[in-house]
């Protein structure tokens, strides 16, 4: 396999550049000028530079040659309008998918998330429609819906095999968005839990999903979507205190009761608070994805693909967490 990737300086982007090349896999990643791409090199991927955001005519001479696309840049938790947005999410999404089709690719991952389901009912599977309300401020999972009907026109339209895949919160070395901000919280003097803490929560590892990927990537299933919301079971307090382990800190732990968290997010954001780490998201929504229990099965994948995610969370973030001490 030889597989096209952008994102590839990024979180998930860099777990999967390492777990395709233990795969033995050729990897042509797409970097922008001046992006950091020493893991890259040290892999011996191929690197071509270039932005999503370029059109297609101009990228499709760097797959030439390539059976696979994995499609993972995007703007996560960045600010800004909806233009900015748009640009990287959605027509970037098309500029990577028609260059695929014009460089003969065969089969093509987009990496989406589980934000398109918006408030949906819980429990939720693939099966559940994506046309829940949405807050007006989640740009994110808006971008990532119209970028999912982009995949999906272009399949349909042009032929190319497309599989989607919707991590949840992802974490791991290299995280700068979610981790750093754990990691600021757990240095305070006192650490918050909310609610009981013993819910799971919804985030998942990026070397789990780099695995699920390169599953997803091997299987080649045209029109197959898989939720990545869970890998292993992981409670809200195992998250914050195997995040210390890391840290070499012990937390000092308050638990604060449930009413009182949602009372309190609700004041904040009529205030314009933004969750740290999230700023995408509502404070009720983090809110209630940190009280409840993580409504992402991810069934599918384990069902269809024999999908076994090798990466326990305690040694994970424990890994995240020396990371963060090192390089933050």
């Amino acid at each position: 396999m030889r597989v096209f990737l952008t994102g590839g300086t990024g979180l998930l982007g860099s777990h999967l550049a390492e777990e395709l090349r233990r795969a033995d896999c050729e990897v042509v990643a797409l970097h922008r000028r001046h992006a950091d791409t020493l893991l890259l090199e040290e892999l011996d991927c191929e690197l071509v530079e270039g932005d999503v955001r370029d059109d297609a005519e101009v990228m499709e001479p760097m797959m030439r040659g390539c059976t696979h696309v994995v499609h993972a840049a995007a703007l996560v938790y960045a600010g800004g309008s909806w233009p900015k947005i748009r640009a990287v999410n959605v027509d970037g999404t098309r500029n990577v998918l028609t260059a695929a089709v014009a460089a003969g690719v065969t089969h093509a991952v987009h990496v989406s998330s589980v934000s398109v389901y918006g408030a949906a009912p819980v429990p939720i599977s693939e099966d559940t429609p994506i046309d829940s309300d949405l807050h007006p401020g989640d740009l994110y999972a808006r971008s990532k819906r119209e970028a999912e009907a982009v995949a999906r026109g272009i399949e349909r339209v042009q032929g190319l095999a497309v599989s989607v895949v919707r991590p949840s919160a992802v974490y791991g070395e290299r995280d700068r968005l979610m981790a750093p901000a754990l990691c600021n919280l757990l240095r305070s003097p006192v650490v918050p839990l909310f609610g009981s803490a013993s819910n799971t929560v919804p985030v998942v590892y990026a070397g789990n999903v780099a695995v699920a990927i390169r599953t997803v990537l091997e299987a080649g299933e045209r029109g197959a979507t898989y939720d990545l919301g869970l890998d292993l079971p992981l409670t809200q307090r195992e998250l914050l205190e195997y995040l210390c382990e890391g840290l070499g800190k012990r937390g000092n732990f308050v638990r604060l009761p449930r009413a009182l968290v949602k009372g309190a997010a609700a004041l904040l954001e009529r205030l314009g608070v933004k969750p740290p780490g999230a700023k995408h998201l509502s404070l009720a929504r983090v809110v209630q994805l940190a009280l409840d229990d993580n409504p992402y099965p991810s069934r599918r994948l384990r069902e269809t693909l024999g999908w076994d995610p090798p990466h326990a969370h305690r040694e994970a973030l424990q890994r995240t967490g020396r990371w963060c001490l090192d390089h933050l």
